[in-house]
């Protein structure tokens, strides 16, 4: 079972988000804060067993970056505890910085709660995810060069032709589940695609692999 926090200074969305989440079963308890500092307080009372496996944080607060500002607080004090982003804003900087600071996952409030649920799961099992527009501004901003055709040969016959169908739907943000239904093959064959991946390209999640292969899109 999953323990949530919400961190927003609208406590209105966060308590609608709430409400949403907590209809999932795998969704044990979700505690909701109107700011970074009220959480930092409420994690440093709190036993181990009592912290939530995940926060999902909204970047501007009281202050434009303060999400990113506590992400990487949490993280740095707290390595066991993920944090997926879930905010109206899409700037690139704060994309970056975002992940930068630690959090595994980047979503738009306009997600619906079925995907912010398969997000914080993706993210709790090793996992990053985004919106499929952030994971395009990610490949575009993180993309310092168009590389050479020698580069992008050398991408191809590293990959095999399943694994590169497999990224490349990953890049469009499609889930593991529907890239299963799609290629007609099992959601544990598609993470198996994913783990050879990750070793190929020498990354740890999907950000990083994503950006390694960005030639090859």
């Amino acid at each position: 079972m999953i323990r949530l926090a919400i961190v927003d200074d609208d406590l209105t969305l966060a308590n609608a988000l709430k409400k949403e989440l907590i209809e999932f079963e795998e969704i044990s308890s979700i505690n909701c804060y109107d700011g970074g500092t009220r959480l930092l307080d409420d994690l440093e009372r709190q036993q181990e067993g009592q912290r939530p496996h995940l926060i999902v944080m909204d970047i501007s607060m009281r202050l434009p970056d303060e999400g990113i500002t506590i992400t990487s607080l949490v993280r740095s004090r707290y390595p066991d505890i993920q944090v997926v982003m879930f905010t109206i804003t899409d700037a690139d900087d704060m994309i970056f910085n975002a992940f930068k600071a630690g959090a595994m996952g980047y979503l738009l409030k306009n997600e619906k709660p079925a995907f912010v649920l398969k997000t914080i799961q993706d993210v709790l099992n090793g996992g990053a995810q985004m919106s499929p527009s952030i994971a395009r501004k990610t490949i575009s901003f993180l993309n310092p060069a168009k590389k050479g055709e020698n580069s992008a040969a050398s991408g191809s016959e590293l990959l095999s032709p399943r694994e590169l169908e497999v990224l490349r739907q990953v890049e469009k943000g499609i889930t593991y589940d529907k890239i299963a239904e799609s290629l007609n093959i099992s959601t544990h064959t598609v993470k198996k695609h994913m783990m050879n991946i990750f070793q190929k390209l020498q990354v740890k999640n999907k950000v990083s692999a994503l950006r390694k292969a960005e030639h090859l899109f």
